[in-house]
């Protein structure tokens, strides 16, 4: 059953115009950050326009703000369910709640993962304009682009969505959620912009940064334009840590979101609402004594 939910989502997402657009916008802005010569996503000087390390810092970068789009996908399912009282009533099935909660996450979550290949898509056509001097694009290899896509990509991708997943969970609104989003983007941008120009905090960057760019600044600190053009860091040390640390994180956001799921989309509120509308109807179909008439009161004369 978790796989027929699954399935169910992924295509329902793919039908959705908001999955075309969010992919069209994201693809043409990674295309317009290797065609044009004014910007830089981790190139420049003697590095590639598609180098592993401009590959790597694009993916760490766009998945930052991804954070939006995310939300837009995986959180609408919650929020969907609810809004459309179609979530309990699932329930009220053979389905389990697991099933029913990790099937649509897994099935949004496959739509983000495929939309989020815009990016690399983006990146690869750009190489090929005619306007981009030759000398500032180096060789195809496809290996780096799943390199970037996999190891930062993904695991970030898993992350946010597990989060902002948790956060529909609870509130129940797409409103909340993005106020949580812009929330979270604002503290990590704060965080970061402060603790990353401190050379004396970078290893703890390293290990505190949820999308990898402190682990892979660390690996990569001390590498020269040729490394930079042809190596892909090595999956180890803080760098493989950091990748796992936060992918269990995420994983522990999916475990909240079930444990904190109701299937009533109000929850004790509501109840307590329908307690009282119980009690109203009792106290309404409870007879009455019978007013007596002053002459019934007055004593006899």
């Amino acid at each position: 059953m978790f796989a027929k939910i699954a399935s169910f989502e992924f295509r329902y997402q793919l039908r959705q115009p908001a999955f075309w657009v969010i992919a069209i916008v994201f693809g043409l802005l990674a295309f317009g950050a290797v065609a044009s010569d004014n910007v830089s996503l981790g190139s420049g000087g003697n590095v590639f326009k598609n180098a592993p390390y401009a590959l790597a810092g694009a993916h760490i970068i766009f998945n930052v703000f991804f954070m939006l789009a995310t939300t837009a996908i995986v959180a609408n399912v919650v929020a969907r369910d609810t809004q459309t009282g179609f979530g309990p009533m699932i329930l009220s099935t053979r389905i389990t709640k697991g099933a029913y909660l990790y099937g649509r996450f897994f099935g949004a979550f496959a739509a983000v993962a495929l939309c989020y290949l815009s990016i690399a898509i983006g990146t690869l056509a750009g190489t090929f304009m005619p306007w981009v001097d030759p000398e500032t694009v180096g060789p195809l290899r496809l290996g780096d682009y799943a390199y970037a896509y996999l190891v930062f990509g993904l695991t970030g991708l898993f992350l946010t969505s597990a989060l902002f997943f948790m956060l529909a969970t609870v509130t129940r609104s797409m409103m909340a959620t993005y106020i949580g989003v812009v929330g979270v983007l604002i503290a990590y941008l704060a965080s970061t912009g402060v603790l990353g120009s401190r050379p004396e905090f970078e290893t703890a960057m390293a290990w505190a940064e949820p999308f990898g760019s402190g682990a892979y600044a660390l690996v990569t600190k001390y590498w020269t334009a040729a490394e930079r053009n042809t190596l892909n860091a090595p999956i180890e040390g803080v760098l493989l840590w950091n990748r796992v640390i936060w992918t269990a994180v995420g994983a522990i956001f999916l475990a909240a979101a079930y444990v904190l799921y109701r299937p009533s989309p109000r929850g004790a509120k509501l109840k307590k609402q329908e307690r009282l509308k119980g009690s109203k109807r009792t106290s309404s179909s409870r007879p009455s004594a019978p007013c007596r008439s002053p002459a019934m009161a007055s004593p006899a004369a």
